[in-house]
Order: C-alpha cells, then sequence, then structure tokens
C-alpha cells in the first residue's frame, strides 16, 4: 500500500522485491518520519551501522505512508479490525492499535523508500502545506536508488 501523495526513489520496483521476498511474513513501512520518536532514535543509529531494518516500536501509530503487507497479515489485521470497538478514520492509529494489542512485528527499512512532501495536499484533504518543517511528515532519509542497500 502506497499513499497517493508519496514521491518513490530510483529503483523503487526493485528495491520492493528484494525486501518482500527476505520479509514474507512481516509487514515493512517504506518510510519513517520523526514519529515515533523512539523508533526515529532507532532508525538513525541504523542508518550509521547500514543496518537495512530496525523493529517498529509499540507506539500510538504505525506509519502508513508506504507499507508492504504480506497477504497473510493483511488478513489477519483485517479480521482483527472487523467489529472492534475502537476503530475509528485514523488508519495508522488502528494499525498502531492492532500492533500494540496482537504483539506483531513490524519491521522499517533503512532507509525511507519513499518520500512523503508535506507541501503536496494528499487527495483526502485537511493536511495543511507546511514546506518541509512538518518533520513528522518528511521522511528521516530517503534513498536515492532502492538498489544500492543490502536488503
Amino acid at each position: 500500500m502506497i499513499q497517493d501523495d508519496t514521491v518513490v526513489c530510483e529503483n523503487f520496483a526493485g528495491a520492493v522485491d528484494c525486501i518482500s521476498f527476505s520479509n514474507k511474513d512481516v509487514p515493512v513501512c517504506l518510510f519513517l518520519g520523526g514519529f515515533p520518536q523512539g523508533t526515529a532514535r532507532m532508525f538513525r543509529r541504523a542508518q550509521l551501522h547500514k543496518k537495512p531494518y530496525i523493529s517498529l516500536l509499540r507506539s500510538p501509530i504505525v506509519p502508513l505512508v508506504a507499507v508492504l503487507w504480506p497477504r497473510a497479515k493483511a488478513e489477519e489485521f483485517l479480521e482483527w479490525s472487523t467489529g472492534h470497538p475502537k476503530m475509528t478514520r485514523a488508519d495508522d492509529g488502528n494499525v498502531g492499535r492492532w500492533h500494540r494489542d496482537t504483539g506483531q512485528e513490524i519491521l522499517v527499512c533503512v532507509p525511507s523508500l519513499v518520500e512523503h512532501p508535506d507541501m503536496v495536499p494528499s487527495v483526502k484533504g485537511g493536511q495543511q502545506a507546511r514546506w518541509g518543517k512538518d518533520k513528522q511528515r518528511v521522511a528521516l532519509a530517503v534513498a536515492a536508488d532502492g538498489l544500492s542497500y543490502q536488503w
């Protein structure tokens, strides 16, 4: 799944193939901004040590800008969410609740494969342009070429 207002890195499709092949049973976020803060700190350390992934820490949200969902995990989430009394319109919050409630592992690729510019509004509306100042919305680091990493 990828949101409409993202910009992908060069060789995005090839990198996604590599990531999906090596992570068949785990959702992988292809984007991380400045939140959740604990995960953002781990992302920066992993980047320094050239690690390709980190585990997303439990938090109120899962960054859903671009996520590889293995079919079985997507079905698990849908089953869990059907009729759940706390479902809201906040997709990232709903997946965050599932992540916390079920203990599901979710990985984040380091660096991000997509940028989520805060200069372009989404088709869903409601997001005001911040011109690079919304650190939660823009990527911490984006790969220039997705195939230059060992996924």
